[in-house]
């Protein structure tokens, strides 16, 4: 009824010859393969990164440092635990990070921009002819 059919004559020489030529031609062996072998990068570079930027998300943090993006949200918690970085945003997805320096400059430039600026007590007054 079904199966496969019987291999012509051709067919089956051409199975032999392969056979009988692997034994003697070695291919070099598949590159070893590392298991868990995770570089990070070193928190201070990854400090300075962020520093001079205004937000930092896992995404950007993976892309620039070529790890995994589980990695990166883990380095950039470890880094907000120890207070180098403040959560702007964020859910169980996506969470974006602040430089703990950036958050606290605007407040200060602001008031400094209000003190230093003279208040006009000046009435401007019509002159009479």
């Amino acid at each position: 009824m079904g199966g496969p059919k019987k291999p012509t004559l051709s067919q089956i020489e051409k199975k032999q010859r392969k056979t009988q030529q692997k034994p003697s031609e070695k291919k070099e062996s598949a590159p070893q393969k590392y298991i868990g072998s995770i570089a990070l990068p070193d928190e201070r570079d990854v400090v300075n990164y962020i520093k001079s930027m205004k937000y930092a998300t896992p995404y950007l943090i993976s892309e620039k440092y070529g790890i995994r993006l589980s990695v990166a949200k883990n380095l950039l918690n470890s880094l907000a635990s120890k207070g180098l970085l403040v959560p702007i945003v964020g859910d169980n997805r996506l969470r974006i990070f602040a430089p703990a320096h950036a958050i606290a400059e605007p407040v200060k430039t602001l008031e400094v921009v209000k003190k230093s600026e003279p208040t006009e007590t000046k009435s401007k007054s019509k002159k009479k002819k």
